[in-house]
């Protein structure tokens, strides 16, 4: 079983990063993803935290030497993590659904939008974590053949 931590849209927040660094911690993921804006906020963590932070930049991070795109694959689940502002997230989810099929990919990791959700679309899981700069975040747990999302908060 793996377990994956994701956030997104943290937007330098430090009291919700502290809270995240804790969380990571406690819960010991098997690696973090964080989904662009800020960079700077995911080269915190990954000073931080011992467990592996897979990071893209965002439409805030346009100085940033960071992909826009990043691929992971943990036992049968392709994953793709993009920031989603190229995608267009923020009109629909079909672009992002064809990219991640062009990509080989069954999950796609996005933000942009500071709206959590978890859909399907095509044959592909989408998963927003919402904004860290809100208190949200989500988990990923990859169990064999299943991928169970759950999003969450830092205010619960």
């Amino acid at each position: 079983m793996t377990r994956l931590g994701i956030v997104s849209d943290s937007h330098d927040h430090g009291v919700w990063l502290e809270r995240y660094l804790k969380l990571c911690r406690r819960e010991k993921y098997d690696a973090v993803f964080h989904l662009g804006d800020y960079d700077s906020d995911a080269r915190w963590l990954e000073k931080r935290l011992d467990t592996p932070v897979i990071a893209v930049a965002g439409n805030c991070d346009m100085f940033s030497d960071r992909p826009r795109m990043a691929r992971a694959s943990f036992g049968p689940h392709r994953l793709l993590a993009v920031h989603g502002h190229l995608q267009d997230v923020k009109y629909g989810y079909d672009r992002l659904s064809y990219y991640a099929e062009d990509q080989q990919a069954t999950i796609a990791l996005f933000g942009h939008t500071h709206r959590p959700c978890v859909e399907w679309v095509g044959g592909v899981l989408l998963l927003n974590p919402g904004a860290l700069m809100d208190g949200r975040y989500a988990e990923l747990v990859l169990d064999g053949d299943r991928a169970v999302p759950k999003l969450m908060s830092l205010r619960d």
